[in-house]
């Protein structure tokens, strides 16, 4: 996949663009951001499917996408016109410190009842001394205006440490979040002293609540009445599973509903009887994907699991996302088959990928999409990574960095594109660039 270098002056002027749109937060231009969207309050399954470090949770309504970029700011992408603007608010704000209403460096992030909500670890000075108020829920208004925080999400400000990956989502009107290893639900906008019930995992009796080194890693999904999470469950044999695990919020009763199948049920796969390398519940049934495998579902209620499709037949390794109409993986190459030690894909171990196989919820073969004009625009492009799929669009992440070396010692100048492609044109836009 890997092309040989073209003339100098193209790559220089491939790079030129880059960092000159890097440079504009506001990403081409301010956007008439619609003040009266509303979105949904379920869920969006669709939405948290992005494993790239590169930007956090998205969230949609039926005008447009808001997403983390650089990590950090907060931005607004109109789904018509593609075009994007950072989500501030405030007329003349440079977007360059603590007070600008777009800076999140959020984990989670939703839409619900005109208002999009986001998680944020905040230290405030005040009177001369910093303040830490811990892992607090913030809303703002559809343009990024009137931020305000909503409530706790941490009993004790800086004392839940133990999950590197924390999570809160909000479905129907109840906030899931974890804490210390344990999971909770309350009301949005509820007091977490008085409103926080304990759905999951054990607090201690001398202190309640409390920093847990030794916390299980959650990852939290709800679809129709029954909220779902997943635990990489510890094994009599020493191993670990990836479990599933149902909540009632009716009957407050859990239960165990799927672990990740052995190689003898479903084949060998990168992760063999540990985790899935993606995963999406939706009606009942969990749909998954084995990386060096195959598209799977199975029924939560019988447990009978079917193979989807033989995607191994298009691309033996790929990465996966999955929505409420399609299922989409795009290729990709191991480092000790030929792939590089670098990239946004899977811990930067992987080359790739130049195409996207869409597929129904059936296993059919809807479409493959070709990403290599973007490998012929960019000499410097290694890795394409998928972000999520919202209608007929996949957004994807493209790195398009170089290296620089000292000796043995490499070091990586980050340039990254996030782009869409349209599943029935296969057009393919590019939206914002950063480094």
């Amino acid at each position: 996949m890997r092309k040989p270098m073209k003339l100098l002056a193209t790559l220089l002027a491939a790079l030129l663009t880059l960092s000159l749109a890097a440079c504009n937060k506001d990403g081409g231009g301010k956007l008439n951001i619609p003040v009266n969207q509303t979105g949904s309050d379920d869920f969006q399954k669709n939405m948290h499917q992005s494993d790239s470090l590169e930007f956090g949770r998205a969230s949609e309504t039926e005008d447009g996408i808001y997403i983390q970029l650089d990590s950090e700011f907060m931005y607004y992408i109109d789904k018509a016109t593609k075009g994007i603007t950072i989500l501030c608010g405030k007329p003349e704000c440079e977007h360059n410190d603590a007070t600008c209403n777009a800076r999140t460096y959020t984990d989670s992030l939703w839409f619900a009842g005109g208002k999009l909500y986001f998680t944020n670890s905040s230290r405030v000075e005040e009177n001369g001394t910093w303040v830490s108020y811990g892992r607090r829920l913030y809303c703002v208004d559809p343009n990024g205006a009137n931020r305000r925080v909503v409530q706790k999400l941490q009993f004790t400000p800086g004392g839940d440490t133990s999950s590197w990956t924390p999570q809160a989502i909000q479905h129907r009107g109840t906030v899931y979040f974890t804490y210390s290893g344990v999971l909770y639900a309350m009301p949005l906008g509820g007091d977490i002293e008085k409103d926080a019930v304990a759905i999951w995992g054990e607090e201690s009796e001398d202190t309640g609540p409390s920093f847990n080194l030794s916390a299980p890693q959650y990852s939290l999904w709800a679809d129709g009445d029954t909220m779902y999470f997943m635990v990489n469950i510890p094994q009599t044999d020493g191993t670990h599973k990836d479990t599933l695990f149902a909540y009632d919020p009716e009957t407050r009763e859990v239960s165990q509903v799927w672990e990740t199948p052995d190689a003898g049920e479903v084949g060998e796969w990168e992760s063999a009887g540990v985790s899935v390398s993606k995963w999406y519940v939706m009606g009942g049934a969990i749909y998954f994907y084995l990386s060096g495998n195959d598209f799977w579902r199975t029924d939560l209620s019988t447990g009978k699991t079917e193979k989807l499709a033989d995607t191994h037949e298009k691309t033996k390794y790929g990465k996966a996302v999955f929505s409420d109409d399609y299922l989409c993986l795009i290729n990709s190459t191991p480092e000790d088959e030929g792939g590089h030690q670098y990239g946004l894909t899977g811990g930067g171990d992987y080359l790739g990928g130049d195409t996207i196989y869409v597929y129904g919820l059936d296993g059919t073969l809807v479409k493959e999409l070709s990403l290599k004009s973007l490998y012929d625009q960019f000499d410097t492009l290694e890795s394409c990574e998928l972000a999520f799929c919202s209608g007929s669009d996949i957004y994807f992440v493209a790195d398009a960095g170089t290296m620089s070396w000292s000796g043995s010692v490499g070091t990586k100048n980050s340039y990254y594109i996030l782009c869409c492609v349209n599943i029935d044109s296969g057009e393919i836009t590019q939206i914002y660039n950063w480094d």
